[in-house]
């Protein structure tokens, strides 16, 4: 397949909707969408929301829109499981932070006593910080930033059709620079070092919050008290992350109180980077 044109090879743009940012505090799949083509042709869809066998928390809901009435009738991951799994079969994964959707896809496919495939995967995110300089990469800001269509609703399909968009622009911009993409392999090996799908114990974050961590930079952050239920929006500059079995928390500089404050990751209701 490596040396395969790419015109030959089916790729399988993949996103998916969760319960929450943190799949070690129990998060789960609600939705999954997948789009599959060949030589930039669409040849197929794979798109269903999840019943994720728990409750969907407001916080999630005004993320995306998926309601509990909506996923109460809907199908189980292990009832969609093989149907997915034979759907990604021969074709190459792309996503958008690619760890992140497919640490969520290792997490049910585990409780199924199942592995993820072998794929190769690309990682959109991987090419836009190797080749590029956005404000922030992540697959909004990216879109916007080259000129793309931006669909303000947060789902699965919007966003793995947003994800196939900034492939195939990318692809047509590197090759304008005069980088040769004539085999898979070439493509490959713009994201710089490959994406393992078999790590198990690796925290996958989302994409803001790695930036802000490796840059040293700020975010602005939509936040869920523990202890009152209350939102409140705060500027953070994160410094550190620490795991325990529940939970994921990150350790920042908080400007709204003035001293280091820790934030639970599946409380973190919305991100933006700042400049």
């Amino acid at each position: 397949m490596l040396s395969q044109n790419p015109s030959e090879v089916y790729f399988a743009f993949l996103d998916v909707e969760t319960t929450g940012l943190d799949p070690v505090s129990g998060d789960k799949i609600c939705e999954i969408a997948v789009i599959k083509t060949i030589d930039g042709q669409v040849a197929d869809e794979f798109v269903t929301i999840v019943n994720p066998g728990r409750n969907i928390s407001e916080r999630a809901i005004s993320i995306h829109g998926i309601t509990q009435v909506m996923v109460n009738r809907a199908p189980l991951f292990r009832d969609i499981a093989k149907d997915l799994l034979d759907f990604l079969n021969d074709t190459v994964i792309v996503a958008h932070n690619a760890k992140f959707d497919l640490e969520f896809l290792r997490s049910e496919l585990k409780n199924l006593n199942q592995s993820l495939p072998e794929n190769e995967v690309i990682d959109t995110l991987g090419i836009a910080r190797r080749y590029y300089s956005f404000p922030s990469n992540s697959l909004g800001e990216i879109a916007r930033y080259i000129g793309l269509p931006i669909d303000e609703e947060h789902r699965a399909l919007a966003d793995v059709t947003t994800t196939k968009d900034i492939f195939e622009y990318f692809l047509k911009d590197l090759e304008r620079r005069g980088i040769r993409l004539k085999r898979l392999k070439d493509i490959l090996k713009l994201q710089g070092k490959s994406v393992e799908l078999q790590t198990t114990n690796e925290l996958v974050l989302p994409t803001e919050i790695e930036q802000a961590l490796r840059d040293k930079g700020k975010l602005e952050i939509k936040y869920l008290s523990a202890y009152k239920e209350e939102t409140s929006v705060r500027v953070i500059e994160p410094f550190d992350i620490s795991v325990s079995k529940a939970n994921t928390y990150i350790h920042a500089y908080c400007h709204l109180r003035k001293e280091r404050c820790t934030f639970r990751l599946d409380r973190i209701l919305g991100i933006k980077v700042l400049a």
